[in-house]
């Protein structure tokens, strides 16, 4: 595969904090790549160098063969970015909501009739269009979000910590529409703070732990490069020790331990 998003070297300061340390990171066009790591360990600070909303102190950044810092406007119009954080506009119904978007990526006003009804049916959002946008649940909010990132009909999407904060409910929908929207093509990068959250629908994983990358690969090569070696020894209540074999695959409780 090609790859959509290419750092190298990549380095962000704030002073004398170091946010994100000498990055090196590709993610294949195509993919679902998701970037793992507990809170500040520079994942929302990549996102915001990827979406040109922040400049690299050093290295180069390319998404879908463009960098952000001389070529923003390009970037912008290849990349959809959800931040982990939705800004709500007060006094905007829905509809009006991507409107606004659809106008300010100058999409013919022409079209917005049907582009709006299919992004919110995309993101079961339907029954909502004329809902003030204040008004709606986390969860909905998320998915409208999600659909404002589409609207231009990006190849890349960069979605930062989208199930944080959604009930069980919510993250399987929101995981499905993940799914449909890698199957339409697209490159989804998506973080989270926990690796089992995003097992199932990654291709791809990598580890942030302090600004630093720790490891990257598959789900199952990261798994198995974390469980070499390991043993577990259960002692039960008036009975002997058990210890088993060096386990092959860290079970998932003990990731949500980890992070």
């Amino acid at each position: 595969m090609s790859a959509a998003i290419r750092a190298v070297g990549v380095t962000k300061r704030f002073a004398n904090l170091v946010a994100v340390d000498d990055l090196h990171l590709e993610i294949p066009a195509g993919s679902a790549f998701g970037l793992i790591g507990p809170n500040g360990a520079g994942k929302s600070t990549t996102f915001a160098m990827l979406a040109t909303l922040l400049a690299p102190t050093a290295g180069t950044i390319e998404v879908a063969g463009h960098d952000p810092v001389t070529s923003p406007r390009d970037v912008r119009r290849h990349l959809g970015y959800m931040p982990d954080v939705m800004g709500v506009y007060d006094n905007l119904r829905v509809d009006e909501y991507l409107e606004f978007f659809a106008a300010s990526y100058g999409i013919d006003r022409g079209a917005w009739p049907g582009l709006i009804d299919g992004l919110l049916e995309l993101v079961d959002l339907g029954s909502k269009r004329e809902a003030m946008v204040d008004s709606l649940s986390r969860g909905m909010k998320q998915r409208l979000s999600l659909a404002r990132s589409l609207v231009h009909d990006p190849e890349v999407l960069v979605l930062d910590e989208p199930a944080s904060g959604l009930d069980p409910r919510a993250r399987v929908e929101l995981r499905s529409l993940l799914a449909e929207l890698r199957a339409m093509g697209k490159t989804v990068v998506i973080s989270s703070h926990i690796l089992a959250e995003l097992e199932e629908m990654c291709t791809h994983v990598a580890i942030l732990e302090m600004g630093r990358l720790m490891a990257a690969g598959t789900p199952a090569e990261i798994f198995d490069g974390l469980a070499g070696g390991r043993e577990v020894e259960v002692r039960l209540a008036g009975g002997e020790a058990v210890a088993s074999p060096s386990a092959t695959r860290p079970s998932r409780w003990s990731w949500c331990d980890v992070w």
